[in-house]
């Protein structure tokens, strides 16, 4: 199994509880992955850990009053990929706040793919 990231640098995955095809694919690829169900967690990881890119899920991106956890995110570590998984057809070339990439949540394969391009 070939090993996703240069450095040492992790993979948050963002996600719900019962969601478990992201994860696999996220392992099964070679990355470290760490998951969290709650943003709030998802902040504090990237806090106190060495996290190079986070994935949510489409569920867990909450904006409340225009700030999103995706732009929390980016205010702890300026140069941390968010990568959104979404339900469904994207609609919009438009990026949410905070957002890198957005990919469709049965397109494993795009999901890998943006990851390793970008650690």
């Amino acid at each position: 199994m070939a090993v996703a990231q240069k450095s040492a640098g992790a993979v948050l995955l963002l996600a719900d509880r019962r969601q478990s095809q992201t994860s696999k694919v996220l392992k099964d690829a070679g990355f470290r992955l760490m998951t969290t169900f709650t943003p709030d967690h998802a902040v504090a990881i990237c806090v106190n850990n060495n996290v190079h890119a986070v994935v949510l899920d489409q569920e867990n991106f909450v904006v409340t009053e225009n700030w999103s956890v995706a732009q929390s995110l980016k205010m702890i570590k300026a140069d941390i990929c968010v990568i959104l998984v979404v339900r469904g057809k994207i609609v919009s070339g438009d990026l949410p706040a905070g957002i890198d990439a957005v990919v469709p949540e049965k397109d494993g394969q795009a999901l890998v793919r943006i990851l390793k391009k970008i650690l």
